[in-house]
């Protein structure tokens, strides 16, 4: 309707006492209350079954804005109004990026970065000779780190599954992955480096040395407690008597001889190279084989290979017709100690370098968790 002023009016009713009932239609006063000139036309009904009454406009804009007071909806400028015919939707609420700890984010880079170093550090150092209970400690405690931080990831997920927790288990799960790689490879290269290279140098320290040794006057039960051994000038090789034996490996063997001449009534010298020789053939070229001032040994200390060694020269003993009665088997050089001291620095250099790359490889994994975790 128009007011007396000449505004347009609104038109409201009610249902007065009568019960709402979708079936029944209740009885309804109705009154006219002026407006500000924003409506053409507008009535009031009923909508749901709380007597929220609704207004509907015609001739507005879908897209205008609208406002709720209390049980009523406001019409825009322009008369639409909300749940009428011609209303905008309401805009789905904006998805937020989830937020990102620095402190979590260090965690998951530092904490697999110290139990790689822990681990590897006290499997392939000196200290798992001078202190093995401590070593020991040390890695039995990275185990248990790795350990809890699974249990944790696990219980999280299972939790959000379940909608127990509202944590995000994004940086659980890459923890505990984390944790259990450092974990492995710090235990494989650990291992690796205290058998290849750490044990043969403290075992051939607690060794003897000889100097000048002369092949015509001695044999082998002489030098059982030798670790590296100098010969007398004009020792060599006798690569004609060299052979390999073959398991998986080529375990290569060339005799040990005097220059006096003469066949020895022992070969119990022996150079040794592992896939250095074709095996049947006499074509021994391991170690310095070819350079005139080796006349020096350092013992070999593996007792895996060194078996298959023996092997070797019992098949050299039957082809060649010769005996061995306690051969001795050496990496066959020229200094000897300097060998003794690489082994140390390749120690050392194994643990520095697998540190560095684990380092490198969990800076770059923590990266790529950022990105991930910040696109979901």
């Amino acid at each position: 309707g128009t007011s007396s002023a000449g505004w347009p009016s609104l038109k409201i009713c009610s249902s007065g006492d009568v019960p709402f009932n979708f079936e029944e239609k209740p009885s309804r006063r109705c009154s006219t209350v002026g407006t500000a000139g924003v409506f053409h036309s507008t009535s009031v009904h009923l909508s749901t079954p709380t007597w929220s009454p609704v207004m509907y406009g015609y001739g507005g804009s879908a897209a205008a804005p609208r406002q709720q007071f209390g049980g009523l909806t406001s019409f825009n400028a322009t008369g639409a109004a909300a749940g009428g015919y011609g209303a905008a939707k309401a805009p789905a609420p904006r998805k937020q990026r989830p937020q990102i700890s620095l402190f979590v984010v260090l965690i998951c880079l530092l904490a697999p970065i110290a139990v790689f170093g822990t681990v590897c550090g006290a499997l392939s150092l000196s200290i798992r000779r001078s202190s093995p209970a401590l070593a020991w400690i040390a890695v039995g405690a990275g185990a248990l780190a790795a350990a809890g931080c699974t249990y944790q990831a696990v219980m999280t997920t299972w939790k959000r599954w379940n909608e127990q927790t509202t944590r995000d288990p994004f940086w659980y799960m890459f923890l505990s992955g984390t944790m259990l790689v450092a974990w492995t490879a710090a235990f494989c290269l650990g291992e690796t480096n205290w058998w290849n290279n750490v044990v043969p140098y403290l075992e051939l320290q607690t060794l003897d040395i000889r100097f000048d040794v002369d092949l015509a006057t001695t044999v082998g039960q002489q030098l059982m407690d030798v670790g590296r051994v100098t010969f007398q000038k004009g020792t060599q090789l006798d690569l004609k008597q060299s052979i390999g034996f073959k398991n998986g490996d080529q375990y290569c063997v060339a005799p040990i001889v005097s220059s006096a001449g003469g066949k020895p009534e022992s070969y119990d010298f022996w150079a040794i190279g592992l896939n250095c020789c074709s095996g049947g053939t006499a074509d021994f070229h391991c170690g310095e084989y070819n350079n005139p001032k080796a006349r020096a040994g350092l013992r070999i200390m593996r007792e895996d290979q060194r078996a298959f060694y023996r092997l070797a020269v019992q098949q050299a003993e039957a082809s060649y017709n010769i005996h061995a009665n306690h051969p001795l088997f050496f990496y066959w050089m020229e200094d000897p100690q300097a060998e003794l001291e690489s082994y140390k620095d390749d120690a050392q250099q194994s643990f520095y370098l697998g540190y560095l790359a684990f380092s490198a490889l969990q800076v770059v994994l923590v990266v790529i968790g950022v990105v991930l975790h910040s696109k979901m």
